[in-house]
């Protein structure tokens, strides 16, 4: 009998779907055990949280130190849900949810573009490329940033699909883990979309009443005011912490210790010039020019969240994720000079690592929050493209051409 030869061309597509994913899930497994395993200490103190509302112990201990819990209690009822696993079964399946939360946010903030201009594999392939070093320091962490991105990404398809009520939802789900979704609040009432604010209202209450079930009516107020003391007495002393690439930090750090009304006075400035360029986008723009211009609108605050948080770290900048997939696919449309600018940004993004950098060139980018440069640079661009550049409909998928 003639011998029949094993090819992958010949693999039916389903074949080569499971073969593809258990390479890939070898291949995440293989980074979790050797790189990710040893650490992922933030989860483990959600984890840590978990245990202790089950017990209804105290989630707010300075003795803690700097792993101190600073979540909402209703966000330690989820986790609790990881203390039904021994915690190095809990961590790993974390990393799992974070990987899968990863890329449907990729997948879905291609889906939401008005327009595809690019083939999705290659607008994917340079995000993540772009952004990797952000995701891969969450993870090593076992942060919640990339979960709470995934809730606000399916917050903002909702919402482009008519269905306020349901990405108000979304919304309220954030903010149980962090207020960071209060940054499309003005967005809502200037577009006068309430329903997602009530609805977003109205879930967030409903998960800070959860904790009642751990500690009791007096209990749980007891708790509320010790996360609110918590984070009050906390976060000061962290604003110009070496590693803060806020833009309340970047300005504290770039000018001199007696000169601090000046760097607040930048800081305001700042602001007012960012908000002004938001409302001109919205009103002054042209109305005509894009196919569904909410989504560069919510690119553009998805950016604002790293910018003003006052506790944002250098891995905060994954919420970017909506915004370098939508200035990548529309990075034909720039002049010449911008769309060079554009890339070199996103270059220096990227690869503003230590082994790239070295050692002192990397403390120096890390220690000036020089990211912040570089996405006020990216809002530039997404304030060009809304008020200068026509874009319309879909005319055909090209391929990606950087020069």
């Amino acid at each position: 009998m003639p011998k029949k030869e094993f090819s992958v061309l010949k693999m039916s597509n389903k074949t080569r779907n499971i073969l593809l994913l258990i390479l890939v899930f070898l291949f995440f497994s293989f980074v979790y055990q050797y790189f990710v395993k040893k650490d992922m200490s933030d989860f483990g103190v959600c984890y840590q949280g978990g245990e202790r509302i089950i017990n209804g112990e105290t989630l707010y201990r300075v003795s803690d130190g700097h792993l101190q819990y600073k979540y909402s209690p209703a966000s330690a009822v989820f986790f609790s849900l990881f203390t039904l696993f021994p915690y190095e079964v809990a961590k790993y399946i974390w990393y799992l949810s974070e990987l899968i939360f990863l890329f449907l946010s990729l997948f879905i903030s291609y889906d939401i573009l008005p327009s595809k201009q690019k083939k999705k594999g290659l607008i994917l392939i340079f995000s993540f490329l772009v952004l990797v070093k952000f995701f891969g320091r969450e993870i090593e962490l076992g942060q919640v940033n990339i979960f709470i991105f995934f809730l606000l990404i399916m917050m903002v398809k909702a919402l482009l699909n008519k269905n306020d009520v349901k990405g108000g939802l979304f919304l309220g789900l954030s903010l149980i883990f962090k207020p960071y979704g209060l940054v499309f609040l003005p967005y809502f009432i200037l577009k006068k979309r309430f329903k997602p604010i009530a609805s977003g209202f109205g879930t967030a209450i409903i998960g800070l009443i959860l904790s009642m079930i751990f500690y009791g009516l007096r209990g749980n107020i007891v708790v509320l005011k010790e996360w609110q003391k918590t984070l009050s007495q906390s976060t000061p002393g962290l604003i110009n912490q070496y590693d803060n690439a806020s833009i309340f930090a970047f300005f504290l750090k770039i000018v001199p210790d007696e000169s601090r009304e000046l760097a607040f006075i930048f800081i305001i400035c700042s602001g007012l010039l960012i908000a002004f360029s938001f409302l001109w986008m919205m009103i002054l723009g042209k109305k005509e020019n894009m196919n569904k211009p909410e989504v560069l609108e919510y690119s553009f605050l998805f950016v604002l969240i790293p910018l003003f948080s006052p506790l944002a770290w250098y891995y905060n900048y994954l919420y970017s994720i909506l915004t370098i997939v939508f200035l990548i696919n529309y990075i034909d449309k720039f002049p010449k000079v911008l769309k060079y600018l554009l890339i070199a940004n996103l270059i220096i993004i990227g690869g503003s690592l230590r082994e790239v950098l070295g050692k002192d060139a990397f403390r120096f980018y890390t220690g000036y929050s020089l990211v912040v440069i570089s996405y006020l640079i990216v809002l530039f661009h997404l304030f060009y493209l809304r008020v200068k550049i026509k874009l319309g409909q879909q005319t055909g998928v090209r391929p990606l051409k950087l020069l």
